[in-house]
């Protein structure tokens, strides 16, 4: 699995986002932690989020409502602890 670096964003709901150009997937961590994935994200959309005044509004039009996320883990627990985490929600 490839580690995706994740840069810090000034919003209220997103902590971080991070870019793997060769597999087109964008990673986000939500500030409670959750870290989602989004395939088939184009370079220049992660550039537009990166760049924007407002990436929680961007976010919303622009990835959340055109691409399924898929829940990876949580920040600062390993994968195998985030999946235990999973078998008792």
């Amino acid at each position: 699995m490839t580690t995706i670096i994740r840069r810090p964003l000034k919003s209220s709901k997103l902590r971080a986002a991070g870019y793997d150009e060769r597999l087109r997937v964008m990673e986000i961590e939500f500030v409670n932690g959750d870290i989602y994935q989004y395939k088939s994200v184009s370079p220049e959309l992660y550039r537009q989020l990166m760049a924007s005044p407002s990436p929680n509004s961007f976010f919303e039009d622009k990835i959340e409502e055109s691409f399924s996320g898929k829940r990876t883990g949580k920040a600062g627990k390993t994968d195998a602890g985030a999946s235990l985490d999973d078998l008792f929600k």
